[in-house]
């Protein structure tokens, strides 16, 4: 039958047309992208399941860089730590040969030179080796000395402004408190450190850190002790520390003095400083406590007074390295502070047969701690690189995986493009073709 009103041969054609066009388009993306996934509407299951994956292996890539930027960090610790090594194996030869009485005095005392300088040059580096500007050799310390060894702060720093002295120097050491809050305070309980008036005098001035809500001061004689109740809720952080102890000898300078006078007739505060002996005083600025000689000059060299502070010296701190893709993946890097407190060296004195013996003692313990730790860090090297095999393992499986569910496979696609071009081709002949059909009617009519 004839029928002018619709042209069902040509809207078949013309339909089919437009779906051949669309996958033609479909495919032409998926070739271009290299995608076979590049909307939901393309495989939505599909897409969900990709996104996971690719969740789970950017993951794992930055946890890759993360177990590196470790294995970087141990690296150049190691490094720093092999040179203290090789100081503290010259440190030993200079003690041997210091041990030999075929030495003179001379002789001895340029060994003594070099080894104090070895020491210097050890605790230096423990206090500038750094990654990332992380010091690595040194934990973050809750207390701070600007000093080569915590054990035995020689008050040899200048300062003014102490007492009425006006611009007039004076020597001392200083305790910066800052770092201390409301969050870590409880960590300085039980810590304690003492300061020394000099080598050649028994004054001690004790510093304990307690429990407590409250603080107290007493005197032993010429000595003082303080405890400092870290619980006081008047205690907050490192400011409040140093005026507590500040307010506390101050509440006590009258007892100071006339003990003082006691022992030593006619002895006079001048200066008017902060006394905490007949020849230490100590000056509190904000989370600054720095205890200094009342005199213009270092009266006690080389035996002058000591800020003793191992006790408070953080020996640890950890470093947690995120090494998977899924929260709270981590292995803990414990990293030391190294310097001669930690190592156990003390005063190294190779004057004489005795004291160069047990200097040897010191340093000969101080290489097996040093070795001890260094071990440590190489067998954390060793987890941490078959930690990162593994993640990069998991991580090129699971690429392999998505790879299936979300790229294209172009042969495949190639073929079925072809496909669709053929039969678009033939689609738009087949509606010129169709629309050729209204011409059979005309005939009849002619």
């Amino acid at each position: 039958m004839q029928i002018i009103t619709h042209n069902l041969n040509a809207d078949q054609a013309r339909r089919q047309l437009g779906i051949t066009t669309d996958s033609k388009q479909k495919s032409t993306e998926k070739l271009s992208s290299g995608y076979r996934i590049n909307r939901s509407a393309d495989d939505a299951a599909g897409l969900s399941i990709s996104e996971k994956m690719r969740k789970q292996i950017r993951g794992l890539n930055k946890a890759s860089r993360n177990i590196q930027d470790g294995i970087s960090l141990i690296q150049t610790a190691d490094g720093a730590l092999n040179e203290m090594h090789d100081i503290l194996q010259r440190m030993n030869e200079l003690s041997v040969q210091a041990a030999n009485d075929t030495n003179m005095d001379s002789d001895r005392d340029a060994a003594q030179l070099e080894i104090n300088r070895l020491k210097t040059e050890m605790n230096r580096i423990s206090r500038t080796t750094q990654f990332n500007t992380h010091t690595i050799l040194m934990a973050k310390q809750l207390v701070q000395i600007d000093a080569d060894d915590y054990a035995e702060a020689i008050m040899d720093d200048t300062f003014s402004g102490m007492g009425n002295r006006g611009n007039g120097l004076v020597y001392g050491k200083n305790l910066d408190f800052s770092n201390i809050n409301a969050q870590n305070k409880e960590q300085m309980i039980g810590k304690q450190f003492y300061v020394t008036c000099s080598q050649a005098c028994s004054q001690r001035f004790s510093f304990r850190f307690t429990d407590q809500q409250t603080s107290d001061i007493t005197l032993n004689g010429i000595n003082l002790s303080i405890n400092i109740g870290i619980k006081d809720a008047s205690i907050t952080n490192g400011v409040d520390i140093v005026k507590k102890i500040n307010d506390l000898v101050v509440g006590q300078q009258a007892n100071f003095i006339a003990q003082l006078q006691a022992i030593q007739p006619g002895w006079v505060n001048v200066y008017g400083d902060t006394i905490i002996g007949h020849a230490n005083a100590l000056h509190a600025n904000g989370a600054n406590l720095t205890f200094y000689s009342i005199d213009n000059g270092p009266p006690y060299v080389p035996g002058m007074g000591l800020v003793c502070a191992t006790d408070i010296l953080e020996k640890d701190e950890q470093f947690l390295l995120q090494v998977s893709d899924r929260p709270y993946m981590e292995i803990a890097l414990n990293l030391k502070t190294i310097n001669s407190a930690t190592l156990g060296l003390k005063t190294l004195d190779v004057h004489s047969f005795e004291s160069a013996g047990k200097t040897i003692d010191m340093i000969q313990g101080a290489i097996g701690n040093l070795s001890a730790y260094r071990s440590y860090l190489g067998a954390m090297q060793n987890r941490l690189e078959k930690a990162m095999a593994i993640v990069d393992n998991t991580a090129e499986n699971a690429q392999s995986a998505e790879s299936k569910l979300r790229d294209a496979d172009m042969a495949e696609e190639t073929l079925h493009f072809s496909k669709m071009q053929i039969l678009e081709q033939v689609g738009q002949a087949m509606v010129a073709h169709t629309n050729q059909d209204a011409d059979s009617v005309l005939r009849l009519l002619a």
